[in-house]
């Protein structure tokens, strides 16, 4: 079986959709393989071992049904290759299914391309996640935002690249400094607590410190950053700007889903609106978009939030299906222009 058809025909198996002929071929490939054996058994002991017994055994059971060998000829004839049952209870659910896909075939399959296939954190509209890297640091990330990362990642360095809005908690190890990348910003911790907001459309982006020391670099310059700082970085004016905070954790509490807003105008919080919960925000006159907001909002429910915004401006909204249309509110308007 060539490698393209084998991917193929994993991507297939999946997603359910592989036939009883294409599963045994496929469980032939991968038994008659000593290196990817090899390759997967080694992944299984690097993996998490909290998982509910339950859950260890029916997956096991269910794996061990369907990716095993098949041929009752060769079956009768000799042993086949398995990967040991103890280490296969030590698999996490969690892990085990990002494992097996497509991406994952072709690494073992082809080593010396590993490098090129980084591995992709991927939150979509309306979602959070968060994981646990191979180091030991934790990562929360909000909606529609993106994370990558090498498979070597913890080899020699810790390095990721950020699209979006997350909160780490960096596990210490000085030999190995953390490094977040983004477009114009670089975030550099050696054990730490920070959060990072870098969307790709956005305008500004910036970085907020917790706990320890970081560096911040952008293309005017690097800042060291001290619990409660925060930067910001313009990239139209290429120019970063950095402020003391009252209590940092404010700016973290979309991970509670809390929404805060800070001097925001209407059209940036219009793009929070819309990756949160997944709508699509339209302004009937442009110059609503340069209302300005402060405050936190515990409550966040869509229409919750929305009535925030309209008690304490001269705007009104409308909802329809899956859009949100914000509109001048004359009543109010008079009252704030007499």
């Amino acid at each position: 079986m060539q490698k393209e058809e084998c991917i193929e025909i994993f991507e297939r198996y999946i997603q359910k959709r592989a036939t009883p002929d294409e599963i045994t071929r496929l469980s032939r490939w991968i038994n008659d393989n000593a290196e990817i054996t090899l390759w997967l058994e080694q992944q299984i002991n690097a993996s998490s071992s909290t998982m509910d017994s339950e859950v260890q055994l029916r997956m096991l059971r269910n794996i061990k049904t369907e990716i095993e060998f098949t041929d009752k000829t060769k079956k009768a004839n000799q042993t086949p290759k398995r990967i040991q049952l103890n280490k296969w209870i030590r698999v996490a659910a969690m892990f085990i299914l990002p494992l097996l896909t497509a991406a994952g075939m072709y690494f073992y399959m082809s080593r010396n391309e590993a490098t090129k296939a980084p591995l992709v954190v991927a939150v979509e509209r309306g979602q959070k996640a968060n994981i646990t890297l191979p180091d030991g640091s934790k990562v929360w990330l909000n909606s529609e935002s993106k994370l990558t990362y090498s498979a070597t990642f913890n080899v020699k360095k810790r390095e990721l690249q950020l699209d979006g809005e997350a909160y780490f908690e960096v596990a210490h190890n000085p030999q190995k400094p953390f490094v977040v990348r983004s477009k114009d910003m670089a975030v550099e911790a050696l054990g730490t607590a920070f959060g990072v907001k870098a969307y790709k459309e956005d305008k500004l982006i910036s970085s907020i410190l917790m706990q320890g020391k970081v560096r911040v670099t952008t293309p005017d310059g690097a800042a060291i950053l001290l619990p409660n700082d925060r930067i910001m970085y313009d990239k139209t004016k290429r120019r970063k700007a950095l402020s003391k905070v009252t209590n940092a954790t404010d700016f973290t509490g979309w991970i509670h889903n809390e929404l805060r807003f800070e001097n925001e105008s209407l059209g940036d919080i219009a793009k929070t609106i819309q990756r949160i919960y997944n709508v699509e925000v339209v302004f009937a006159t442009e110059k609503l978009k340069n209302q300005r907001y402060t405050g936190t909002i515990n409550n966040n429910s869509l229409e919750s939030v929305l009535n925030i915004i309209t008690l304490t401006s001269p705007v009104s909204f409308q909802i329809n299906n899956q859009q949100v249309t914000f509109s001048e509110n004359q009543k109010l308007l008079d009252q704030y222009n007499p």
